[in-house]
């Protein structure tokens, strides 16, 4: 996989060996993790994705875990619109929307945990229903953390399958561990993989293994909370891969933003630009509640940022991974 793939392979027209390639070039694209509590809803999805798909964006991502299937059936409705050729549509498997199960450990009242044979089949299908379509262009497995062992065998076998039968078009694995990711990549046979957070202006952590071996295996790499839910752009600093914000990560935004602001370019503009300098990145996902909100985003991800900026930030130790060649001017 190569960011010049970009003519997307749909599911039974090349058989099972046909590479999977996103059906835009490289750049954002639209997650549907926030359109659920947006309370304009449907309205406020159609105008959303009017907005991104006004832009270029031509790959969508979901999953029933957001909103309890909700983001599926918003997303769904609003991309009925376009031709479904002319898109990728990805969701994810591992978690089921609840009907009258019992709740258990780590679990929500929106849904549950089931990586099995059955339990992925069930999903897909349950997806396509919400999403009112035939297919998925890709599935990713959903924070298989504590469910690896499933997840590698059973989780993935089933998606081999569902490919075979062209219900899907790539497989993935969506994680927030850097780690863990890895050890998919260098397990089983994937498509895609989404990492959330561990690829941004302030974290590097998912350089040294995934990066490269993602490229070895000819994995595409998507990156998601490349703003961290809000803590870099200064919407909300609370918390840090879903845990209270280090002081030392609170202290480096802070420095950041002063020589940000010195240049006057928007702190949320250099860290989407900076992921999306790196040569092994595919996409990178924009959860966005709105269509103004999206609007902000794009104009973030295409503002000039002057070499100079990239170079003090460089110099202080600011960055989480070494100034990519195509910001030093």
């Amino acid at each position: 996989m190569t960011n010049q793939l970009h003519t997307i392979i749909r599911p039974g027209d090349a058989g099972a060996d046909a590479p999977f390639a996103f059906a835009q070039p490289k750049g954002l694209a639209l997650g549907a993790t926030a359109i659920t509590a947006h309370p304009a809803g449907q309205a406020n999805a159609d105008e959303l994705v009017r907005a991104a798909w006004d832009s270029g964006v031509r790959y969508y991502d979901t999953a029933p875990m957001y909103g309890g299937g909700r983001s599926e059936e918003l997303l769904g409705e609003a991309l009925r619109h376009y031709p479904r050729d002319a898109f990728t549509l990805s969701s994810k498997v591992g978690r089921l929307v609840r009907r009258d199960e019992p709740i258990l450990p780590l679990e929500s009242e929106l849904w549950r945990y089931d990586f099995s044979r059955d339990g992925i089949r069930r999903s897909v299908d349950e997806s396509l229903t919400r999403l009112g379509t035939d297919r998925l262009d890709l599935a990713y497995i959903h924070d298989p953390d504590a469910f690896i062992r499933v997840a590698l065998t059973e989780s993935h076998s089933a998606l081999e399958e569902l490919r075979d039968e062209g219900v899907i078009g790539g497989i993935g694995v969506g994680i927030t561990h850097a780690d863990t990711l890895a050890k998919f990549i260098d397990l089983v046979d994937l498509d895609a993989v989404l990492l959330a957070g561990r690829l941004s202006l302030v974290d590097g952590e998912a350089a040294d293994r995934v990066l490269p071996l993602a490229a070895e295996r000819g994995v595409a790499v998507v990156i998601a909370s490349a703003l961290h839910a809000g803590l870099v752009d200064g919407r909300d600093s609370g918390t840090f891969h879903y845990m209270p914000t280090p002081p030392e990560i609170v202290e480096r935004v802070a420095r950041i933003r002063v020589l940000c602001d010195r240049y006057g370019v928007p702190i949320g503009a250099a860290a989407l630009q900076f992921v999306l300098a790196l040569p092994e990145v595919s996409m990178v996902l924009t959860g966005t509640a709105d269509a103004a909100q999206w609007a902000e985003n794009l104009a973030w991800s295409r503002i000039p940022i002057p070499a100079e900026l990239w170079t003090e930030l460089d110099d202080a130790g600011l960055l989480s991974l070494p100034l990519p060649r195509a910001l030093a001017g």
